[in-house]
């Protein structure tokens, strides 16, 4: 399964990468530039981004964090919305002086400067914990694209989109995911149970149209009414004031108001 860790610069699109604790790794130290497991090219839309933060600084658009490196500076913004792990899968904090990996969407719009300013969807920690983190894609057998790695997926096994939303395995199948594990039974092709699967995609936000008061005061009608000799029966109070009318019971009926406006409905 273990394969030799080469460094390429922070734009490349590739296959998959993995983050193991510094102890195990197999080069002495991180630098500015992602660590990726050779693998067959796939085209990916998601690439990876890596370095040691410098400095963390607010701006408008948010916290921004600075790699410096004299190969490869780069810097990227994050928020609530970025998901922040450490290489086990845990949920952390960024701070100044720890070494990350960038997860960058390659298809949403970036600013042509340099260095570059990315927004990732996922900002890995590397840590000392056991872990070890991977972007792949696996098939219906669940065997990733380079064919040499199977993961076994079961009720224990973490699957959420970026979102949040928990998924199936079966919805996992295609898809560009993040699989944190700490165990590979060797064999050919290697298998690993993993502890957490991240499918990189969002659930799409459905927009919120404001509704006029009329269009309410019609909504209310459609939603609560019944039919008495084919005349529609709909409720009085909600309806008048959704419309910004009183209403006042009259014992028989109501007496509808507002301002000079007036009706008696019996």
């Amino acid at each position: 399964m273990k394969k030799t860790l080469y460094t390429l610069c922070a734009a490349t699109m590739v296959a998959s990468f993995a983050l193991v604790p510094e102890a195990k790794a197999q080069v002495e130290e991180f630098d500015a530039t992602p660590i990726l497991e050779v693998g067959e090219e796939q085209p990916f839309k998601y690439f990876s981004a890596t370095g040691k933060i410098s400095n963390i600084s607010e701006k408008e658009a948010g916290n921004f964090a600075t790699i410096d490196s004299e190969e490869n500076p780069f810097g990227f913004y994050f928020n609530e919305e970025t998901l922040i792990l450490d290489n086990s899968g845990k949920i952390t904090e960024l701070k100044e002086g720890l070494t990350i990996t960038a997860l960058i969407d390659g298809s949403k719009p970036m600013l042509m400067i340099y260095p570059p300013q990315y927004s990732p969807d996922v900002v890995i920690v590397q840590t000392g914990n056991p872990g070890t983190v991977q972007l792949d894609q696996f098939d219906s057998n669940y065997l990733n694209k380079v064919q040499d790695l199977i993961i076994r997926l079961d009720d224990q096994s973490e699957i959420v989109n970026l979102s949040g939303r928990e998924l199936t395995k079966e919805e996992i199948v295609e898809k560009e995911v993040l699989i944190f594990y700490d165990i590979v039974l060797e064999s050919y092709p290697a298998q690993t149970g993993p502890s957490k699967v991240i499918v990189l995609e969002r659930d799409e936000e459905i927009p919120v149209v404001e509704l006029t008061d009329i269009e309410k005061a019609y909504q209310i009608a459609e939603n609560d009414h019944y039919v008495v000799n084919g005349v529609k029966m709909i409720p009085l109070r909600l309806v008048a004031e959704q419309l910004g009318y009183q209403v006042d019971s009259t014992g028989i009926g109501a007496f509808v108001h507002k301002g000079a406006v007036s009706f008696t409905i019996t």
